[in-house]
C-alpha cells in the first residue's frame, strides 16, 4: 500500500519541508521525528536510498517502528530507527547526507547542529532545520559553521510563522541572518511575520539592548529598499 500521495498535505509544515527536499541522498536523517511521517514521505518518494528516525520517546519510537514495518516492509524500503539522544549520534562517513531538525527550539537546534559537526568534522552533512522559534541565532550558528544557502522558506501553520532553513557547505548562495530569498513583500502573511519577529526582539531589546538591538536593526534594513510594504 502506498500512501505517498497522502501521508502529507501539501500546505502543512511538514508538507513544505518535504517539497524543499529535491535531490536525492544517500541517507536521510529525520531527527526529533515525533510520529516519523516527514521521513515516511521522503523514502517513499524515494529522496533516499535509507532513512534513519531519531528521537528519545522510547514509547513513540516503538509505535513509529511497528508503522514502518507495516507501510514500509523492508524488502522494498531501507530504515532505522534510534531511541537515542541525537547528541550521541556518531555520524557515519557516508557521502549525501540529510539532516532534518525540526520542532525543537533554537537553542537544541544550534546544539544538535554543533554536536553533529564535530562527530564528523570531514564528512559533508546538508542540513534542513526548521526550529519553532530564534532562526535569527540558528543562521548566525550555520553562518559561524561555513554552511551556504540551498533554499529557504516562511511556512504559515495553525496561526503560527516558521522558516524552513535548508543548507549545504557545497551551495553558492550566502545565508543571510535575517533570511533573503524567503520574504515576499507583497505577501500579508510575511509582512505580519516581519512585525511579529520586529517586535518581539524589540520588546527583548528593552531589557537587553546589547545583545538585541543590532537584530532589530538588521531586520529592519531589510525594508530599506521596498517601497511598497
Amino acid at each position: 500500500m502506498n500512501k505517498s500521495k497522502t501521508l502529507l498535505k501539501t500546505d502543512s509544515r511538514l508538507g513544505q519541508l518535504e517539497s524543499m527536499v529535491v535531490q536525492p541522498y544517500s541517507v536521510i536523517w529525520d531527527c526529533c521525528c515525533d510520529h516519523g511521517l516527514l521521513g515516511m514521505s521522503l523514502l517513499k518518494r524515494k529522496r533516499a536510498g535509507e532513512v534513519i528516525f531519531v528521537d528519545v520517546i522510547a514509547k513513540q519510537m516503538e509505535k513509529l517502528e511497528k508503522t514502518l514495518t507495516q507501510s514500509c516492509p523492508r524488502d522494498e524500503y531501507s530504515w532505522r530507527v534510534y531511541c537515542e539522544d541525537l547528541k550521541n549520534i556518531v555520524v557515519p562517513n557516508r557521502d549525501s547526507q540529510l539532516f532534518i531538525i525540526a520542532g525543537v527550539g533554537s537553542h537544541q537546534a544550534i546544539e544538535f547542529i554543533n554536536s553533529l559537526c564535530a562527530s564528523a568534522p570531514s564528512t559533508s552533512l546538508d542540513f534542513l532545520i526548521c526550529s519553532v522559534h530564534g532562526n535569527y541565532s540558528v543562521r548566525e550558528s550555520l553562518i559561524k559553521k561555513g554552511f551556504k544557502l540551498k533554499g529557504e522558506r516562511i511556512i504559515f501553520e495553525n496561526n503560527r510563522f516558521y522558516e524552513g532553513i535548508y543548507v549545504s557547505k557545497s551551495a553558492g548562495e550566502k545565508i543571510v541572518n535575517t533570511g533573503s530569498i524567503m520574504w515576499d513583500w507583497s505577501d500579508p502573511d510575511h509582512q505580519e511575520y516581519w512585525q511579529r519577529v520586529v517586535g518581539h526582539y524589540r520588546q527583548k531589546a528593552k531589557t537587553d539592548p546589547i545583545q538585541c538591538q543590532p537584530i532589530v536593526q538588521s531586520y529592519e534594513t531589510l525594508l530599506t529598499s521596498i517601497s511598497n510594504f
